[in-house]
């Protein structure tokens, strides 16, 4: 595997750059876990390699398979989707933090409305390329 990404995330600036690594990644609902006995909470995509530039030989970018795993999670909530739709597949836009009350709270926001709300003590990511890279079909774009 040519240069994985794998980057730990323990605070707001991290939490942006994770969200601007990660924007475009297609999760499918069926590789998300919410581990509440264990407190974390984890899900494994096709990430665009927006860090790449763009080559000759793949214009319109690769995607990569990157794990995501959130620690210390106190509690996670989703809007606009169930974990029983497991063939669903959500676009990733964004990710923010807050920290309140002693305590972070992150929001995933995907295409089409779909929202999930995690509350930890503290921010413990983890972001990790899992496979070789390929062709993507086409290069994301935004209105």
């Amino acid at each position: 595997m040519k240069t994985p990404l794998k980057l730990i995330a323990q605070n707001s600036e991290d939490i942006t750059v994770v969200s601007a690594l990660l924007q475009d990644m297609t999760v499918r609902i069926g590789d998300i876990v919410w581990l509440a006995s264990e407190h974390r909470f984890a899900f494994i995509g096709n990430r665009f390699r927006w860090e790449k530039k763009r080559m000759f030989r793949r214009p319109r970018g690769e995607r990569v398979r990157t794990a995501v795993h959130f620690s210390g999670v106190k509690a996670a909530r989703l809007t606009g989707f169930d974990l029983k739709e497991s063939d669903r597949v959500l676009a990733l836009l964004h990710i923010e933090m807050q920290e309140q009350d002693s305590a972070c709270h992150l929001q995933l926001m995907f295409a089409e409305g779909a929202l999930i709300q995690i509350e930890a003590d503290t921010i413990d990511a983890v972001v990790t390329d899992i496979s070789e890279s390929w062709q993507a079909i086409n290069r994301p774009s935004h209105d």
